[in-house]
């Protein structure tokens, strides 16, 4: 197996992975969305909320303000937050108060409610550590994978090749030595629209060893550490696994 980075900028990472199936590179999507923990709020107690929404409703927008936690996480973990708000004002992710230095808002700005005079917002929330599995809100972030895409000359050198090329809307294809090639597959969506343009020279598959992953992180963790985890988790449930069958008798 081999792993080339393709691009990484800010949460965003995509890779290149070559030399395995699908079977696994979906095991490590399934893996990391649902089984790498992070901490989410879970608990509110709500004592005071004259504003426009319902408890409910505020309860929903805290439940999904992603934290962080700056040191490693153990599933189950509780961390007390607080939130004590008086009007007027906008109340955001940055108002939320913790006793823990270990643990914020990522994104500070996140508006929650807006309080006009004369009203008020107070509650404690307790934040726990869990996973994906149990809700979306402990997902690390949004992984997703395709195959790589390939073309296939059908025909020696391709009739308006040139048109063909100019077709796709990626702008992905270009022509070396009369023949039809991918410049960039990764900016291929395989729409197809170049084999319909060729009327049958060219011909779009994808290749069974070769994908792309794209993980776009949440902000708890970064992309690569995301994998890393998946990685370790998978590993763990194989080596358990092994163990468990080598007790069978034979």
């Amino acid at each position: 197996m081999n792993v080339k980075k393709i691009s990484m900028e800010g949460n965003n990472l995509e890779l290149l992975v070559t030399g395995t199936h699908a079977e696994f590179v979906n095991a490590l999507r399934r893996t990391a969305m649902n089984s790498v923990p992070t901490i989410a709020i879970e608990n509110i107690a709500i004592y005071k909320n004259d504003s426009v929404l319902f408890d409910e409703y505020i309860a929903s927008r805290l439940g999904s303000l992603p934290l962080k936690l700056k040191r490693p996480v153990k599933k189950g973990e509780k961390i007390k937050l607080i939130l004590n708000a008086k009007g007027p004002k906008t109340v955001y992710g940055k108002d939320i108060d913790s006793k823990n230095p270990d643990v914020e808002v990522i994104n500070k700005e996140t508006p929650i409610v807006k309080l006009k005079e004369g009203q008020a917002l107070k509650l404690e929330m307790e934040a726990i550590v869990s996973t994906g599995k149990e809700h979306t809100k402990w997902q690390p972030g949004i992984i997703a994978y395709n195959e790589v895409p390939e073309i296939k000359n059908l025909v020696e050198k391709p009739k308006n090749a040139q048109k063909i090329a100019d077709s796709c809307p990626k702008k992905a294809l270009e022509i070396k030595a009369g023949k039809l090639i991918l410049k960039n597959p990764y900016d291929c969506t395989l729409c197809g629209y170049c084999e319909d343009m060729s009327s049958g020279q060219i011909e779009l598959s994808t290749s069974q060893s070769a994908f792309v992953i794209r993980v776009e992180s949440m902000g708890q963790k970064k992309p690569r550490e995301i994998l890393i985890e998946a990685s370790e988790i998978i590993k763990e449930k194989a080596t358990e696994f092994q163990s468990e069958l080598s007790k069978l008798k034979k």
